[in-house]
């Protein structure tokens, strides 16, 4: 796993070296905010080799969304159930990215959970991550994602 030099700037040469040291690429950009650079491949040995961009909010839900999956499915972990919620507040969307969304968790009374939408202002900005339990997963959509949407939930 790595994290930086995977986006397209003068200094992210981490795709190219791992080319040249043989590893195959898979897919290199995904449809996502954050996290769009991530860059996955197999090693020459065979190998998973997951580079993931060095902004903090981009590189910690890469991580929660991928990584920490493989890494159980690896250790012969059974998969967790989807954790769903309900937004409690309208939340943005993207017409041609899926957009993952910390949320602070909090409880209806009848025991629904309800996921307030915690917008950050960059991928940089890791402190606005205080407080939050984790992101929704928001699928590609114009216009906003209206309070009572079903969204499935990952914890920090």
């Amino acid at each position: 796993m790595l994290s930086g030099g995977v986006s397209m700037g003068q200094f992210d040469f981490v795709p190219a070296v791992l080319e040249e040291l043989g590893a195959k690429l898979v897919f290199h950009g995904v449809r996502q905010r954050p996290g769009r650079p991530m860059w996955f491949g197999v090693s020459a040995s065979g190998k998973p080799i997951f580079a993931l961009p060095g902004n903090p909010v981009s590189t910690l839900v890469c991580a929660t969304r991928y990584i920490l999956p493989a890494l159980r499915a690896a250790a012969g972990m059974a998969a967790s159930g989807a954790e769903r919620v309900e937004l409690a507040a309208p939340a943005d969307a993207f017409a041609e990215l899926t957009h993952f969304m910390p949320v602070k968790l909090a409880w209806s009374a009848s025991g629904a959970a309800l996921a307030t939408p915690c917008p950050t202002n960059t991928s940089g900005d890791f402190v606005a991550l205080a407080g939050t339990d984790g992101f929704v997963e928001l699928a590609p959509r114009r216009g906003a994602h209206p309070a009572g949407t079903v969204a499935r939930l990952f914890r920090w």
